[in-house]
């Protein structure tokens, strides 16, 4: 994927965030007309209604009447038309914000995303998150005693609630038939069940019936990305919501993430990072 197309329109989210939105951007003027959008600093959730397409890592997803949208940090979005402004609405979190939320692990949104980008909702579902949009950006502009609290459990059950939602349409997909799916609607699934169990090119190329070099050649070729580097961030991503949300050692997550020991995890932390777990868990060197 080349990061340096003109037009390739890039939308800071942490360059766009105000201290009195507590770590929230509720915004409804994130298009760049006519161009790419690629999410730096965080990740942008959308809910739009109206059929039209759109392009995500080269992967195109046409819209239903009712759509939830997850652009997760660096990936490219091209939308099929312009949305009208009644027409979504969006929240833009940083990803440290999201990371310090209380989440639990298997509703980690910032996985869930990363794996498959747009989902169709339900009329109903729209009205609910909506309905959640509008109390927070509300909230973001009143001078309430416990501002900051309301906002962060209004924003705390809109990403449960997104959450549930990839979960659920995972597990549909799961139970359908698999012969319609590309090749990395596949990959992306098994990978979403199985990355804290199994992070080889063989086990997923075994599991797609697959050679270890045809599935990682395809998976580039699809996604414009190498097939470890969705495989390592994944674990990646939970390790850190783990030393940030819970108590656990780093022995304990190692672990949980089926490391060979201690050290390795922190090898690979350290290799991914360019820090160790201690001092992220810290706030050093993020």
């Amino acid at each position: 994927m080349e990061l340096s197309d003109q037009n390739i329109c890039h939308i800071d989210i942490a360059a766009m965030i105000a201290s009195e939105h507590y770590g929230v951007v509720v915004e409804q003027e994130l298009f760049c007309n006519g161009k790419k959008m690629m999410v730096t600093g965080g990740l942008l959730m959308l809910i739009c209604r109206g059929g039209q397409s759109v392009i995500v890592d080269r992967k195109r997803y046409e819209l239903t009447d009712y759509n939830l949208i997850v652009l997760p940090e660096r990936h490219v979005v091209e939308f099929s038309h312009t949305i009208a402004r009644d027409d979504y609405h969006s929240i833009a979190l940083p990803t440290d914000y999201l990371l310090s939320m209380p989440s639990p692990i298997d509703t980690n949104i910032l996985n869930y995303s990363r794996f498959v980008s747009v989902i169709p909702i339900s009329e109903f579902k729209y009205n609910d998150l909506a309905s959640y949009y509008n109390f927070i950006y509300k909230e973001t502009f009143e001078q309430s005693l416990y501002q900051q609290e309301i906002i962060q459990s209004l924003l705390y059950a809109m990403v449960l609630e997104v959450a549930a939602e990839y979960e659920n349409h995972l597990q549909r997909d799961a139970a359908t038939s698999i012969k319609a799916e590309d090749l990395s609607d596949r990959f992306l699934r098994l990978l979403a069940r199985h990355y804290r169990q199994h992070r080889t090119v063989a086990y997923y190329a075994e599991a797609l019936n697959l050679t270890p070099k045809y599935l990682a050649a395809a998976i580039k070729r699809i996604t414009g990305r190498p097939i470890l580097d969705w495989i390592h961030e994944a674990v990646l991503i939970d390790a850190k919501m783990l030393l940030r949300t819970t108590d656990l050692t780093v022995q304990e997550i190692s672990e949980r993430l089926n490391f060979s020991s201690p050290s390795a995890f922190v090898q690979f932390f350290r290799r991914k990072t360019g820090t160790t777990p201690k001092r992220h868990w810290l706030g050093e060197g993020d």
